[in-house]
């Protein structure tokens, strides 16, 4: 069971990466949080090619498809960051789990796979879980609840990551994984640097001389160590079971929101986090 214990700490990781935010770098511009995240993901899978002795296959001619994977992880890293830092990371981590819904279309027209049995029913639960995160399950309420700013930087970024994990199968095929997300995570680097230093250069700067760098550096190792933990087990068991457990993160969100920054509505928000991840998971299993 060494798998589902390394999905669940990848979980936990991604929850942790708002919980960071929140507490540590609300004041941080999400442009500069990013940089730091894709030179971290850069330097570790640098180092696990290094390492673990994967061979590094240049594959120049999927360069339009590593620089669309690097605007869908930077778009969805930039909502992330901003809806942890404006709002409840109990509301942006449910909302997230809504990711697999998003990737059934894409992941159709890429590699000509839909859900199966199981798979409608865990998409049913998901939005379910979702609606119901405001403690009611009426059309008012998701209204009401898709007017916070967090929920649509959560909900933006669960589009951008249902997106994502389509075109993620789609190049870890093409190029092994290893090779992909190094080369994804290096472009988003270089690019992520340019907006920050054109969008809040003074920020940037600041993250090199203050304790802001210990956060940078906090989110971008959670998010490295949560990514290689989820990879390791991956290679243990079925991805759809390691992806499945790891959606389980929208329940340490709200926990975590409540416990560290006493966020409202323990019972409704946990009650919908526990819909979504089921939802997801018979989606992913599906």
């Amino acid at each position: 069971m060494l798998w589902f214990g390394l999905a669940l700490g990848a979980a936990l990781a991604q929850s942790g990466q708002f919980a960071i935010v929140k507490g540590g770098a609300a004041h941080v511009p999400p442009s500069v949080m990013i940089v730091w995240s894709q030179l971290v993901g850069a330097l570790g899978w640098a180092a696990w090619l290094a390492i673990v002795g994967d061979p590094f296959l240049p594959a120049w001619a999927e360069g339009p498809w590593i620089a669309l994977a690097m605007a869908l992880a930077l778009t969805m890293n930039y909502l992330l960051a901003r809806g942890s830092a404006r709002g409840d990371i109990g509301i942006v981590g449910p909302v997230l789990a809504l990711s697999p819904v998003f990737t059934v279309v894409p992941d159709l027209v890429l590699t000509g796979a839909l859900p199966r049995g199981l798979g409608w029913l865990g998409l049913a639960l998901s939005v379910v879980g979702t609606m119901s995160l405001s403690g009611k399950t009426s059309l008012h309420a998701v209204g009401q609840l898709f007017r916070r700013p967090d929920a649509l930087d959560a909900l933006g970024a669960a589009v951008s990551l249902g997106v994502l994990a389509a075109v993620d199968r789609r190049n870890g095929l093409a190029m092994g994984v290893a090779t992909y997300l190094f080369a994804s995570h290096t472009t988003g680097a270089v690019v992520a640097a340019g907006i920050a230093a054109a969008r809040a250069p003074r920020a940037l700067a600041r993250t090199f001389v203050t304790r802001d760098l210990v956060a940078a550096l906090a989110y971008g190792l959670t998010g490295a160590v949560g990514t290689a933990m989820q990879i390791v087990a991956v290679t243990l068991a079925p991805a759809s079971y390691v992806n499945a457990i790891r959606r389980t993160s929208a329940i340490f969100s709200v926990l975590l929101g409540h416990a560290l920054f006493d966020e409202p509505s323990l019972g409704a928000r946990l009650g919908g986090a526990l819909l979504a991840s089921v939802g997801a998971a018979l989606l992913l299993l599906g």
